[in-house]
């Protein structure tokens, strides 16, 4: 009997709704990201729009350097956690770690501030320090990427990732229509917008979950247990990767006489970043599910890959039309990095999709030393080819850094894949000579 494709079942799934959701809000974040792009650039200028995007580089650097693992221990913490009221406890002592984190960072950054040449060269030194007391709203960032998801609390995870865009949208209306000329301190303005989005956002989601600190110093002693075994590894490794990507536009800034190559680059990953959204959002909702199956299953598999290659060739084809009608000339060398950076962005998701399999089953050192070799590619791609090649040698990096990690979580996952079908094989004929 050929198989039939229930479509009432298909809808009536759990997880399908929940992957539906959350990439519906991740997705309409995009257009919402766009045109906020569009007027932020429009009101800063390539220069000033490379400015915030340098300062945005700097700060997610240092949230991937201080967490140390703690988010990640509090994930695997939640993700084996069966009670209710135990996960609110879990929330309570990870944020408990993210303060102390965050006196750590700040010492740091301010250190950071007055002895780098380049902040002072470009005249920002002084702009960073102001902004260093805000940074705990930055760290809430991983915080609730990592619990949230590990709880299977879509909802609110949709809003961590969509609801900041709202406020900005709403926010560069206003600009584009009240703030044209505007005399003052521009880049104050879109920080201070950036900042109060996200916190106003996150503080509601805080309002949801309900946090305790009841049982305090045990579930932060059960953390640094996770953190041990597990935390620490996929760190190491993000430490590597995720460093290395936050790094190429402070690379573009120093080997730039301006910031203006920061920002082409980072419009352009902004405008590809749906190449690894559509496989980074079903890996995340079915995150808990993997925890439970031998291998991802191939009907998933086969529909994120046929989506991502539809979405690889809209960017293809419409990149070049959006940014020409969109912004100004001055921004025309966006197209041919959105080209570029589409590939490696696709071979990213990619990665990710196989990395949550793994990170699900607790395969925590395999994926820091994928995560380490694809932070090596990148920064060595960045360091030989931005002095020559400028943001474009940071586009190929990128592409050969993302095939790297791709191609290591695959290969991970294949023999993760085959060493449980011969163990369950070996099981089922042990089964059948016993009886």
């Amino acid at each position: 009997m050929p198989y039939r494709i229930n479509i009432t079942e298909i809808w009536n799934n759990l997880r399908i709704k929940q992957a539906a959701m959350l990439y519906s809000a991740s997705f309409a974040g995009i257009p919402l990201s766009i045109f906020t792009s569009i007027v932020f650039t429009r009101f800063l200028g390539p220069q000033g729009y490379g400015d915030f995007s340098f300062i945005d580089s700097l700060f997610d650097f240092a949230i991937i350097i201080f967490p140390a693992g703690l988010f990640f221990a509090g994930n695997r913490a939640l993700l084996l956690n069966k009670e209710p009221v135990k996960a609110r406890q879990y929330y309570g002592a990870t944020l408990v770690y993210l303060f102390l984190l965050f006196l750590v960072m700040t010492v740091c950054l301010v250190a950071y501030a007055f002895v780098d040449p380049n902040l002072a060269a470009k005249g920002l030194d002084r702009f960073f320090l102001m902004l260093i007391p805000a940074g705990w709203i930055f760290l809430l960032r991983p915080y609730f990427d990592n619990m949230l998801h590990a709880d299977n609390r879509i909802h609110d995870l949709a809003a961590t990732r969509f609801l900041p865009k709202v406020f900005t949208f709403s926010a560069a209306l206003l600009i584009y229509y009240f703030a044209g000329g505007f005399a003052g301190n521009r880049l104050t303005v879109i920080w201070a917008i950036y900042l109060l989005a996200f916190l106003v956002v996150y503080l509601f989601v805080f309002f949801r979950i309900r946090v305790s600190f009841n049982n305090l110093g045990k579930r932060m002693q059960e953390i640094r247990a996770h953190h041990q075994n597990y935390g620490v590894h996929l760190y190491v490794g993000n430490l590597f990767s995720a460093g290395a990507i936050s790094l190429t536009g402070i690379l573009i800034s120093y080997f730039s006489a301006n910031n203006t190559g920061v920002g082409f680059f980072a419009l352009a990953v902004a405008i590809s970043r749906p190449m690894a959204l559509i496989p980074g959002v079903v890996a995340t909702t079915w995150f808990k599910d993997f925890a439970e199956k031998q291998s991802i299953p191939a009907r998933l598999a086969s529909v994120t890959i046929l989506l991502t290659l539809f979405a690889f060739a809209g960017l293809y084809l419409l990149a070049g039309p959006f940014v020409r009608f969109f912004y100004s000339d001055a921004f025309l060398p966006v197209i041919p990095l959105v080209h570029l950076a589409g590939i490696g962005m696709t071979l990213y998701g990619a990665g990710i999709f196989f990395s949550r399999f793994l990170e699900a089953h607790g395969h925590g050192k395999p994926v820091r030393n994928i995560h380490i070799a694809m932070g090596m590619a990148l920064l060595t791609g960045n360091l030989l080819l931005i002095p020559t090649l400028g943001v474009t040698g940071a586009a190929i990096a990128m592409i050969i850094a993302s095939a790297v990690y791709a191609g290591g979580m695959w290969w991970h996952y294949r023999k993760v894949k085959v060493e449980a079908e011969r163990k369950r094989s070996a099981e089922l004929k042990e089964l059948g000579a016993e009886n």
